[in-house]
């Protein structure tokens, strides 16, 4: 029986040295049928691995929302499905196309899985412009990690195109040669009318925010489920894509319905009186005062946090100049980032609670897009000031160099313009003595009192090994914290003696300090035992030169759209009606942000709880903060005369 069976197999073997006939092509529509079942089965798992980027994958909650109540997975399903689509009928190798989406998949499941850790927020399609600064990505990962996230893509690249060619040999496609003609109109007219009924099927997909637009009419088939308010949530409720395409580009506000020039002249008219009320007691001026606003990057106070203990307080200076100032805690946008975000709230204004929950960064989305923008700047330069920006670091980050420009600073120092570029340690980044110092130089070489807005860099992120010696942590093994702590501790020190520096010079100085947001160093332990505000509130403090403006005063956790009132609070200076507005306002609503607003006692409250004159403060400012910023700027002038520095 053996020798029957190996003489069968010797018959059907070749000979030694024979090279084995390929299988013969499959007929066209077998082709087609394969590329259909592939590619779904593709398009599945690919939305299974961006849905497990953002840590949300096969929880309960996660099946409740995507598979049950929603449509999210099977609609991001669909978009992967019609982009494969799409690259099949552009390079008509289907294994080629499925490396190219899995590739594009991983790059940004990695980059999402990163931006988490660090910012607890999932990947936008604004971040594409940070794909500029590619020193500033790679500086926030590991090399090891990074070298791993490089080598991945390319292997999933490669491995696609080698399991392309091994298929190929299993399963031949038909060559075009060896077809008979209504078998290769079959394959190109396939290959044409998938390609074009998937791109016009995904070029829907840029005007995901229009009415009526049909992807987002798609994912709302069960109702909306978009969670603003919390972009992570936002992405594991409705799916990655559709997540992420809720957070395309549109305009920053709806047009209000009562929006027009009577109405406008109304608020300057209503505005204009609170300031003159609010001015007739004030003795103070600004006019031939230095005010410079310093953003200390990630400055927080780790000892509120819960999870750990630090052997020294890391800001004893700093906590002693706030007892002896008008000083608090500042409700920051984001956990571990948005620097931008308060960057543009404090020279500005505006509010982002205002805008749309799209307008994710007005610095890369709203500012650069017009000639000019309303701000603090164009003010001071209308009061005599002249302003500069500093910022120790790369000018291209958050579009600085062109926002810069629109809001009227006549110059910007960065990292290659500043006079003094000394580092601490081992930390690569300018330190915070050298960005003090340059604005002590900037005050002695101006004539005219200046605005100075000095955004530092000494404590960004990552702190690893920075320091020779770090603060000892116990309560975790978390060894960053401790460098993190001592960079802190060379702010507290810096900032003290700049303070004791401007106090000594005859021009008087105002100096607004503040932390933009916590660093994202916390693990998910000490983020757990700290959920809620304790992760957003950071120190800010008002501080004057001048003989008796220093006086005790706690003010509630507050958005910096409110620090400019603050500011001429602390200077007895009188205000325009614009700052008379959000100094009103910020008397019942410390705090605005998307989805949050606190009242004086810190306690959320909801706008539709609010009385009938916080309710109008409310719609006025959304009223006048689109006017400024694209409407027509009917107002400004009257309500912040020359916040606009018009172009010669």
């Amino acid at each position: 029986m053996s020798l029957l069976v190996r003489a069968r197999r010797a018959d059907e073997e070749p000979p030694e040295g024979t090279a084995v006939e390929p299988a013969a092509p499959a007929p066209p529509r077998e082709v087609l049928r394969r590329g259909f079942l592939g590619s779904l089965l593709a398009a599945v798992v690919a939305s299974v691995l961006l849905q497990a980027s953002t840590l949300g994958l096969f929880s309960i909650r996660w099946l409740g929302d995507q598979l049950i109540f929603g449509v999210g997975f099977y609609v991001d399903t669909l978009v992967i499905w019609l982009f494969l689509g799409l690259l099949w009928a552009v390079l008509g190798r289907l294994w080629w196309s499925i490396g190219v989406v899995f590739a594009i998949v991983l790059a940004v499941g990695v980059a999402t899985l990163v931006k988490i850790q660090f910012r607890e927020e999932p990947v936008y399609p604004s971040d594409v412009d940070f794909l500029r600064e590619p020193g500033f990505l790679t500086s926030m990962v590991s090399p090891a990690l990074l070298v791993v996230a490089v080598a991945a893509v390319a292997g999933v690249v490669v491995g696609g195109v080698l399991l392309g060619r091994r298929m190929a040999r299993r399963y031949p496609r038909p060559r075009w040669r060896d077809l008979r003609r209504p078998h290769a109109w079959i394959l190109a007219g396939s290959r044409l009318l998938v390609g074009v009924v998937a791109l016009l099927l995904l070029a829907q997909a840029g005007h995901f925010n229009q009415p009526g637009n049909l992807w987002r009419g798609m994912y709302e088939v069960r109702g909306e489920h978009w969670r603003y308010w919390n972009q992570k949530t936002n992405y594991r409720s409705n799916g990655f894509i559709g997540g992420f395409l809720f957070n395309m580009p549109v305009d920053a506000m709806a047009k209000p319905k009562d929006y027009d020039a009577a109405r406008m002249d109304e608020i300057a008219d209503r505005y204009e009186r609170l300031a003159a009320r609010t001015n007739a007691g004030r003795t103070g001026s600004l006019a031939d005062t230095n005010v410079v606003i310093v953003l200390s990057e990630s400055f927080s106070d780790p000892t509120e946090l819960k999870g750990f203990d630090l052997e020294r307080d890391p800001i004893p200076r700093t906590r002693a100049r706030m007892a002896g100032t008008t000083s608090g805690h500042m409700l920051s946008q984001m956990y571990g980032g948005g620097t931008a975000n308060m960057e543009f709230e404090t020279l500005t204004g505006q509010s982002l609670g205002l805008f749309r929950p799209q307008m994710l960064s007005p610095y890369q989305m709203l500012v650069p897009e017009q000639a000019d923008y309303p701000s603090a700047v164009g003010w001071f330069r209308g009061q005599g000031h002249d302003a500069i920006a500093i910022h120790p670091y790369r000018v291209g980050m958050y579009k600085r160099e062109q926002v810069y420009e629109r809001f009227g600073f006549e110059s910007f120092i960065h990292d290659t313009t500043i006079g003094e570029t000394d580092t601490i340690d081992d930390n690569p980044y300018i330190s915070d003595d050298s960005a003090f110092d340059e604005v002590i130089t900037q005050i002695d070489e101006h004539e005219r009192p200046l605005l100075v807005n000095l955004v530092t860099m000494q404590n960004h992120i990552p702190v690893d090994d920075n320091y020779d010696d770090p603060i000892g942590v116990s309560g975790t093994g978390d060894k960053r914290i401790g460098q993190y702590a001592r960079g802190l501790e060379h702010t507290d020190e810096a900032l003290d003696e700049f303070l004791d520096a401007l106090e000594k010079k005859p021009e008087k100085t105002i100096v607004l300090f503040y932390g933009d947001h916590l660093p994202g160093i916390y693990d998910s332990r000490i983020k757990h035992e700290n959920a809620g505000i304790p992760l957003y509130r950071t120190p800010f403090f008002i501080w004057s030169s001048e003989p008796g403006h220093n006086r005790p005063r706690t003010i509630p956790t507050t958005s910096p759209a409110f620090f400019l009132p603050l500011l001429y609070d602390v200077a007895d200076a009188p205000v325009p009606p614009y700052l008379a507005l959000l100094g009103q306002l910020h008397e019942h609503v410390t705090a605005l942000q998307q989805g949050r607003m606190l009242d004086p006692s810190g306690e959320r409250v909801e706008e539709s709880g609010l009385d009938d004159e916080t309710a109008q403060l409310l719609a006025d400012l959304r009223l006048v903060q689109f006017d400024f910023s694209i409407g027509d700027r009917r107002a400004v002038d009257r309500m912040w005369p020359g916040a606009v520095v018009k172009k010669p």
